[in-house]
C-alpha cells in the first residue's frame, strides 16, 4: 500500500458515491433453528467499489440480514423523539472462506448471521461478500489486504444506507462492526481505514464498537514465526492465503515460485481460484501432495522456499513490506471514542495467540486507549470451535450497547405499526421489503406469510 493508492482510491470513492448505484437481486426467507425455526430475511444487492489497485471500477455483492420484526415492520423503536425501524447498522466481516457457496449472498452463516438476526438487538446487519466472492468470484480474493478490503466494506455500507432508504426503512444512527478470523483482520482494517482517511460522515459518521475473534492482525509476526527452522504448520492453506493475497492484492512483481516449490506453485493457485474447495479440502490436498496431517501439520520448508523468502534478499522487499502495510497493530491512531472488544483463544491452532497480544498492546500501550474502551477476552478451544463463544459476546456486548444508547436519548417504545390496513401477520411486501397495505393486485412475486407468492 502507498499514498498513490491512498489518493486514488479516495478520489474513486468520491467519484462513486456520485454515481453509485445499487441493486437488489434477491429477496429470501431464512431460518435459524434453534428451539424450532427463527425466521429472518437476506436481502442481496450489488453495489459499486474498487479493485485492490484502488483504482479500477468493479461491482461488488453484498448482504443485508434483518430480524424478523425489523423486514415486516412490526415494531418502531422510539428515540431521542423519533421512531425508528432499527436502531442502526452491524458490519459483519466475514471469516476465511473459499467456497463461492460460502459467501454471504449464497449461503447465511448458521454461526454468525442466524444468531444474531434472531437473537441479538434491532440492528440490520450488513455482510459484504468482499473482493473475490459474490458477483466476482472469478478474481483471486483480497485476502487480509487491509486497505483495499476497508474501502469495500465501507462502500457496502454506503449503498446499504441508501438502499434501505429507497427501501422506506428508517435507521438510526448506531453503529458497529464485527468480525471473526479474516472477519477480525478486516473489522480492525476497517477501523485503522475510518481513523486514518476522510470517510463519508453520511456512511459512517462514527464506530461505536469494533469487536474482533482470533484475528491474524500482525501479519509480519506471523510471517517470522513460519520462517524459523524445521517449523510446522497445521493449517497450510492459510499460507497459501496469505501469499496469494499479497501478490494479487498489492501487484507485487512476485512470482509463486518464488516463494513455492513445485507443484505446489501452480497448484495452490488453482485450489484457491476455484472457488470449488473449502479451507478443509484445500488443506487436505496439500497434505496429499507433501504429506502431514491436520494433528501434525506440515513442515513448512517443505511448502515454501525459506532460503528465498529473507528479508535479505532483496527480491522479497516488495513482500515483506505488503506483510507490514497489512499488519493493522502499526503505525496508526485509533478513535479513542471506540469501544474495541479483542477476543482470542489461547489454544487456537491457526491463528496464534500473540496476535491478540499485539493487538492489545498497540491499543493499550502504545495509543493509550484504557479500560473503559478496551476489553479482552481469553477463551479455550481451537480455531473453529471458539467462534461460537465470540458470536455470543457480540450478541450481548452490541446488545448492551444498543440499550445504553437507547437509555442515553429516551426509553424504546415498541408499538405495532398502525399505518396498515391489514395485520402484521398477514402483511405483504414486495421483494425490496416495502409492506403493502393490502394484497397486491399487478402482476409479480411478493413475500406473503414468509413465502414467496406469485401473483398472475
Amino acid at each position: 500500500m502507498n499514498k498513490k493508492f491512498y489518493l486514488s482510491a479516495l478520489l474513486m470513492a468520491c467519484t462513486l458515491s456520485l454515481s453509485a448505484e445499487e441493486v437488489i437481486t434477491d429477496t429470501t426467507l431464512m431460518t435459524f433453528n434453534m428451539m424450532g425455526a427463527m425466521p429472518y430475511y437476506r436481502v442481496n444487492y450489488t453495489y459499486e467499489s474498487v479493485a485492490p489497485d484502488g483504482v479500477t471500477p468493479v461491482t461488488l455483492s453484498s448482504a443485508l440480514f434483518f430480524p424478523q420484526r425489523i423486514f415486516e415492520r412490526t415494531a418502531m423503536l422510539e428515540i431521542a423523539g423519533k421512531e425508528f425501524n432499527a436502531s442502526g447498522l452491524v458490519l459483519n466481516n466475514h471469516f476465511t472462506i473459499t467456497k463461492r457457496d460460502e459467501a454471504p449472498t449464497v449461503n447465511s452463516n448458521p454461526l454468525i448471521e442466524g444468531p444474531f438476526a434472531t437473537l441479538g438487538p434491532s440492528l440490520i446487519i450488513v455482510s459484504p461478500d468482499s473482493y473475490g466472492f459474490g458477483v466476482t468470484d472469478d478474481k483471486p480474493q483480497a485476502y487480509l489486504i487491509a486497505d483495499a478490503t476497508a474501502i469495500n466494506h465501507i462502500d457496502a455500507v454506503g449503498a446499504a444506507r441508501r438502499l434501505l432508504k429507497k427501501m422506506g426503512y428508517s435507521v438510526a444512527d448506531l453503529f458497529a462492526q464485527f468480525g471473526y478470523s479474516q472477519g477480525g483482520h478486516s473489522s480492525m482494517a476497517v477501523q485503522r481505514y475510518f481513523d486514518t482517511h476522510e470517510v463519508d460522515p453520511a456512511v459512517i459518521s462514527r464506530i461505536d464498537y469494533t469487536l474482533c475473534g482470533d484475528g491474524p492482525y500482525d501479519l509480519k509476526a506471523m510471517m517470522d514465526t513460519l520462517l524459523i527452522p524445521d517449523a510446522t504448520f497445521p493449517y497450510p492453506c492459510g499460507i497459501s492465503l496469505i501469499v496469494e493475497g499479497q501478490i494479487e492484492g498489492a501487484n507485487l512483481d512476485i512470482s509463486y515460485s518464488d516463494i513455492f516449490y513445485a507443484p505446489l506453485d501452480t497448484k495452490l493457485i488453482e485450489w484457491n481460484d476455484s472457488k470449488a474447495l473449502t479451507t478443509d479440502e484445500i488443506n487436505d490436498s496439500i497434505f496429499a501432495c507433501i504429506g502431514g496431517n491436520p494433528s501434525t501439520g506440515i513442515r513448512v520448508d517443505k511448502m515454501i522456499r525459506t532460503d528465498n523468502i529473507s528479508r535479505t534478499n532483496p527480491a522479497m522487499d516488495s513482500y515483506f513490506q505488503a506483510i507490514y502495510d497489512n499488519s493493522v497493530c502499526y503505525d496508526w491512531t485509533p478513535n479513542p471514542d471506540t469501544r474495541f472488544f479483542l477476543y482470542h483463544s489461547a489454544d487456537d491452532e491457526v491463528v496464534p495467540y500473540f496476535n491478540m497480544e499485539h493487538m492489545r498492546d498497540f491499543l493499550r500501550d502504545k495509543c493509550g486507549i484504557g479500560d473503559d474502551k478496551l476489553e479482552t477476552y481469553t477463551s479455550e478451544g481451537r480455531h473453529v470451535d471458539a467462534a461460537l463463544l465470540f458470536v455470543m459476546n457480540v450478541i450481548s456486548k452490541i446488545g448492551a450497547l444498543e440499550a445504553d444508547y437507547i437509555a442515553n436519548t429516551t426509553v424504546a417504545i415498541p408499538t405495532i405499526d398502525s399505518n396498515n390496513d391489514i395485520p402484521a401477520s398477514d402483511a405483504w411486501f414486495t421483494l425490496d421489503g416495502r409492506r403493502l397495505t393490502t394484497k397486491p393486485a399487478a402482476k409479480g412475486l411478493y413475500i406473503h406469510n414468509g413465502r414467496k407468492v406469485l401473483i398472475k
